[in-house]
Order: C-alpha cells, then structure tokens, then sequence
C-alpha cells in the first residue's frame, strides 16, 4: 500500500482533546482512549503539505476563498457519488454541529416539534432542546442480530399527527453504522414531501463507507427532494482535520442560503482560517487514493473487533458496521443500567468509550467505539474490555 496507517503516533502534550480531557469527561485521567470521534491516523500527506506550505509563507492573515475551493466540492461530489450540484449552492460554515443549531432557529419556532431518530448522534438532541424546540424520537428498530432499521410506520404517524415541519436526519447513521438503502432514502423521502417536512441532512460520514455499500444522498432523490433538503457534510471526519473547523452547507433556496450567509455575519464566523482552506481543497481534489486505504484499514480494525468478540467475549453483541469508523458494542446481557455500565467500563476496563444513553434512551446498555486507529490500539481496547467481562464472570 502506498500509505501506512500502523504509525503509533504520541499525542500526549499536544492538547490533543481525545487523550489529555479524559479526566474531565470519565472518572479518571489514566484510561485508554476509545470515544471521541477523531482518528488517531496521520491525515493524508497532499494535505500535510498543502498546510506545510502555507506554514513556510510565515504569515496567517485573514484569507479569502477562491472559487476552486467550492468547485473542489463539488467536483468531488460528482466524482465519488455521481451527484452534481452548482457550487453557488454551497456556504462554508464553521462545523456541522453549528449548522444544526443555527438552521434549528432559522426554519422553526420555539416549542415547535423536530424529529430525530434514535439512537442517535447527541448534539442533535442537544441543539433541538438548547434552542427551545420539542425533539421527537422516531426511535430505530433493532433485530435480534444487532441491524437497525426505520420504524416507517412510526416516522409516518409523527409526521402526520405532530404538525412536525423539520426532520434531521443523520447519513450514513451514528452511532448505529447504518448506511441508508436508496430504497429506505426514497420511502422517508416520499414521507416527508407528502408531509412537507423540511429536511436537514447530515452527512459527514458519507465517504467512511464500507465495501459492499453505497451512500446515496438523499437529496439526489429527485429535484423535488434536492428543494426540501438542506444538506450538511465536511471533509473533517474523512481526513482527521477537525480541529480545523469548517464544513460546508448547500442550500437549494437562495433564500435561504442568504439568511444563513447573513447568520454568520451576524457572528462573525464566516472566514475560514488559513488552514482550513488549503487543507480541505487539498483533500477533496488529491487525496482519492488515500481515502480508499483508509477504508481498507478501518474495514480490517472492524473485521478484527467482530472476530474477537465472537471468539472471546460472547456475552458482548456487535454488528460491522457498514459506515463509519464507530462500532456500537451491546453489553446489555450484563444487565447494568446506563450509569453502572459507563462505571463498569471505566473502572474494570480502564477504557474510555461513548456511553451508550448520550445518544438517546434506546443507546442504554450499549457503548460507543471509535477504531479509526492503528491495529494496536485496537488490540489493546479489546483486550481491556475482555478483562473487564472476566471479572463480570467471576461475580455472576
């Protein structure tokens, strides 16, 4: 392979948030490294030396963004997902997380209901109920092998009863690790027309995409659909460049796209850093093949956590996930409930992981586990928790 991602990096004293605030979030400073959703892989050398370069300039003044930085976007779009759309749609925005919070007071009224569908990535809830809007939950169903799918007659029922007009939907699925059928895409398309629900499309993860899977953005559906979706994604997770902080926004409503542009004027937020500007152009127009490998990479760490869980904690449930870089680990058959597990964990584990219950009341007695990382740290994750189910064993 052209690109190694086995490289044990040392992150310690460089503020990295994933190791050096494991003390302020779980109960201790000296657990191993699992959660938050950023990858312990170097980012693809094009864009090492894309930042190198403007490092060597020796100045960061205010930058500007030319028009390739968009048609790099869009081109991408195109090139990976066969989906083309004119980059006059696209606005810059600092992350997607602030995306959803500020479209939340853009497109709705305080008290007004917005439906999400759980178990799902927390900050969605958050930005709902920070902003004085109702969340209701279209909660996934699960099988008893772990797959989730929509509960549409569920989906269909709120749209219709709870005069919800804002649905945000999360693409590829986190932390579930679904990647939506077009055929599931279509049915809550065709749903959310006939209800005029306006959708927010989240996908961040739409490149972290397992072989035999396919992600299809939902508003590719049709021209109809294009019109109802606001979608969000970010070169951020791809590359491992979220410290960087932008993301990208397309609006199929000039309307639209202006008060979200005035928005961000309104907070000052609308420049990118100078970093973030040759980083993301870097990745979107040179770094197809590196992307590829690192699916190659994350698809053997699943594969190697699946196998390791059959072979030697049973009593542990997981499915590979077919996006994502997340692994969604069911420990409810040791019967603890949400705050005892994330105790369990971290204290007979010593392993930092997402708590299943942030991300929805249906996440309890599951944990979340980032493996976008070398095969070591991964080896070294399961064999904690393997340690932590043979002490579970002795006491039951």
């Amino acid at each position: 392979m052209k690109y190694s991602f086995d490289e044990k990096i040392d992150r310690t004293g460089n503020h990295a948030a994933k190791w050096e605030e494991i003390g302020k979030k779980f109960i201790s400073s000296d657990l191993w490294p699992m959660w938050i959703a950023d990858m312990d892989l170097k980012t693809a050398p094009e864009i090492i030396e894309a930042m190198r370069e403007k490092v060597e300039q020796g100045i960061f003044g205010y930058v500007y963004r030319p028009d390739s930085y968009y048609k790099c976007a869009t081109d991408y779009l195109e090139r990976r997902f066969g989906y083309q759309i004119e980059p006059s749609t696209l606005i810059n925005s600092p992350g997607v997380v602030p995306t959803i919070s500020i479209l939340v007071r853009l497109l709705t009224k305080p008290r007004d209901k917005i439906l999400i569908q759980t178990p799902v990535y927390y900050p969605f809830a958050a930005s709902i109920r920070d902003n004085g809007r109702d969340v209701v939950e279209n909660k996934l169903i699960k099988d008893e092998k772990g797959y989730y799918t929509i509960d549409f007659e569920d989906f269909e029922k709120k749209v219709s009863e709870e005069e919800i007009n804002l649905f945000i939907l999360c693409s590829p699925h986190n932390p579930v690790g679904r990647v939506w059928k077009k055929e599931e895409l279509q049915k809550l398309s065709e749903l959310c027309l006939k209800y005029k629900v306006r959708v927010i499309s989240d996908e961040i993860w739409r490149d972290i995409i397992m072989p035999g899977y396919t992600h299809t953005p939902i508003a590719s559906l049709s021209k109809e659909m294009e019109n109802n979706t606001i979608t969000c994604f970010s070169p951020t997770k791809t590359f491992n460049i979220a410290g960087l902080q932008a993301s990208f926004v397309t609006f199929p409503r000039k309307e639209e796209w202006a008060r979200f542009d005035e928005e961000l004027g309104i907070l000052d937020v609308k420049r990118n850093n100078p970093f973030s500007l040759v980083a993301f152009e870097a990745g979107y127009s040179k770094c197809d093949e590196w992307i590829d490998q690192l699916i190659e990479h994350l698809n053997g760490n699943m594969d190697y956590v699946v196998n390791f869980v059959s072979e030697k904690i049973p009593e542990v449930k997981v499915r590979k996930p077919e996006g994502t870089y997340l692994m969604w680990l069911d420990f409810s058959a040791l019967g603890y409930k949400k705050e005892e597990l994330s105790k369990f964990m971290q204290e007979k584990g010593k392993i930092a992981l997402d708590d299943g219950f942030w991300f929805g009341e249906n996440g309890t007695g599951f944990e979340r586990m980032n493996i976008a990382c070398p095969r070591y740290m991964v080896e070294e994750g399961m064999n904690r928790i393997e340690k932590a189910i043979t002490e579970w064993r002795k006491d039951n």
